[in-house]
């Protein structure tokens, strides 16, 4: 995690007056009525009873199957302690426990997929409700399973809903896609079932004689009486929360990585525009901008560049960044679904792939190899560093292109920080 799961920066009171104010639709007991079973999917046992377990203790009322897919288990007392939380909820559930490792999904991704279609395997048709972690949770596990899952959701027809945990510890109300968020109101008596149910994960509860534990008193008690929010995926795409939190980001900081004042992203820059074989170039991209130190700094060895980016706020700081320099524009586009017509003799992907998930990235790769003029070049450079909210790491996107692209690597150059090379 790159939050601390101990410390909630938005209170309850703040989050529950915003549910107000927000006027969020509930899910009523007709609808629940409705569907003939519903499929909870965890990365961790316990994150089903924390982010829906209101919920599931009402379809336990209403006598409906309910299955528990859980990906991930790191301690085998857990696997005990989520028994003893169904029990608590009243779900007599079929368990269906992966064996994934915990925190690293994302390098199992297609036994992931393949759990998850066998999982929905012969349900679907709209008369089945499926849940699943929030993708933009701040959790890379979170953010692989909610994908995963709402993508195969979606194709089979069912109905998805996907539940933030953390989102309630590290984030404030702004953070949450309120057009999208629905409600569900827990009766009295399921939320003394949830609360019971939390007391069963006994491994996971921060105390004084359990300091390692993870899940503090505040958002246990947000956990068991807070409003229920669920989020739904956007209409005809998968949410993408990752372009959400860039938005924000830019939108709160003009140099949010410090491009400008950092040593280490200067010199970074300076080594990848010195790499480019050639002193100039004719038509250029530049995908993921940012705020357009990069974008800058290549101007002077392109004749005609676009600079593209996910979030607007970044346009704005790129635009103004690269205002008067001849031949550069910038545009707002999501790759590899968005791209821009035209033929490009070099393409840039600086600190933006391992944003993307495997799939995405293989498109964007078959994208850029597409766009390549005779004889074009294309510079990837990473982090090779970790964090939650990477798809994969700076290695496996570079590995990646390499296999796929079928261009010749000419330039590599790599520290203990980050990996810089130039294919063509």
């Amino acid at each position: 995690m790159t939050f601390d799961p101990l410390v909630a920066e938005t209170s309850a009171s703040e989050w529950e007056r915003s549910v107000r104010e927000a006027g969020v639709p509930v899910l009523s007991a007709a609808e629940l009525a409705g569907y003939e079973s519903v499929v909870v999917f965890s990365a961790h046992p316990d994150d089903e009873t924390l982010g829906a377990g209101g919920l599931l203790a009402a379809f336990a009322a209403l006598d409906r199957p309910v299955s528990v897919i859980v990906a991930t288990c790191s301690e085998p007392e857990r696997e005990a302690e989520l028994g003893d939380a169904l029990v608590a909820l009243g779900v007599h559930a079929d368990v269906t426990w992966l064996g994934l490792p915990d925190g690293g999904l994302k390098h199992h991704e297609d036994e992931l997929e393949a759990a998850v279609e066998a999982a929905l395997a012969g349900g679907g048709g709209g008369r089945r409700l499926v849940l699943a972690p929030w993708p933009g949770d701040r959790h890379g596990d979170h953010r692989t399973l909610g994908r995963a899952v709402a993508r195969r959701s979606t194709e089979r027809g069912d109905r998805v809903l996907l539940y933030p945990i953390w989102l309630w510890q590290w984030g404030s109300p702004a953070d949450l896609p309120w057009e999208r968020a629905i409600a569900f109101d827990a009766g009295a008596g399921e939320r003394a079932r949830v609360e019971a149910a939390l007391a069963a994960f006994a491994s996971q509860r921060h105390s004084p004689t359990n300091p390692d534990g993870v899940l503090s008193p505040e958002l246990l008690r947000r956990a068991a009486d807070g409003p229920g929010i669920l989020v739904e995926p956007v209409a005809g795409r998968l949410a993408d929360p990752i372009s959400d939190h860039f938005e924000r980001l830019h939108r709160e900081a003009d140099d949010p990585w410090g491009a400008r004042t950092r040593w280490y992203e200067r010199r970074k820059r300076t080594l990848l525009v010195a790499s480019l074989p050639r002193e100039s170039y004719g038509n250029a991209l530049e995908l993921g901008c940012s705020n357009g130190e990069t974008t800058a700094a290549l101007a002077e060895r392109c004749d005609v560049l676009l600079g593209v980016d996910a979030a607007a706020s970044a346009v704005a700081l790129a635009r103004a960044r690269t205002a008067g320099m001849a031949g550069v524009t910038v545009e707002r586009m999501r790759v590899p679904a968005q791209w821009p017509p035209g033929r490009f003799d070099l393409v840039v992907v600086s600190e933006l792939a391992y944003y993307l998930a495997r799939d995405q990235w293989a498109e964007c790769i078959e994208r850029i190899v597409g766009a390549l003029a005779p004889g074009g070049e294309v510079v990837l450079c990473h982090w090779t560093g970790s964090a939650d909210d990477f798809a994969q790491s700076g290695a496996e996107a570079h590995a990646a292109f390499a296999g796929l692209s079928g261009l010749q690597r000419r330039v590599r150059h790599a520290e203990d920080a980050f990996v810089l090379e130039v294919f063509g």
